[in-house]
């Protein structure tokens, strides 16, 4: 018996999520052509909103990522100007993270960036999917955390 319809493949979320991100960048980019950074926007608004306090090692939870390139981040934010670290009198091998005067003063043009960007994206979705979307990333997150935690141990 010969097949005459193939099975369709199934595209994985991975790669749509991985799709969307890198389209997602391309836009914010283009919102922050007066920036002299052009990725890695997010770190610094996190560490903005820590007023001082984040370490390296809780940015790398925050944004889901290995220490290597949480100080990959931080050595490119520093070498623009943007970041800068701070010794720990406590503890000699963790560094505090603090924004500088330069950063201050594009925070706005990124929060705004994104504003504009998240509405481009989502243009033509109610609020309700709107929600659903957020919680439904949210679970994924969640369930590759938990795989992620289960194949570590």
């Amino acid at each position: 018996m010969r097949k005459t319809a193939e099975a369709p493949i199934i595209e994985p979320v991975g790669h749509i999520a991985s799709n969307i991100h890198r389209m997602f960048l391309t836009i914010l980019n283009a919102y922050l052509t007066d920036i002299d950074i052009d990725r890695f926007y997010y770190p610094v608004l996190l560490i903005e909103a820590s007023n001082g306090s984040l370490t390296q090692q809780e940015l790398a939870v925050k944004l889901g990522c290995d220490k290597v390139q949480v100080v990959r981040i931080i050595d490119y934010l520093s070498e623009k100007g943007y970041v800068t670290r701070v010794n720990n009198t406590l503890d000699r091998r963790k560094y505090g993270l603090e924004i500088t005067e330069k950063a201050k003063k594009i925070i706005p043009d990124i929060e705004k960036a994104i504003q504009n960007a998240n509405a481009l994206v989502l243009n033509n979705l109610s609020e309700k999917k709107i929600d659903d979307l957020y919680s439904t990333l949210k679970i994924i997150e969640k369930n590759l955390s938990s795989f992620k935690s289960q194949a570590i141990s």
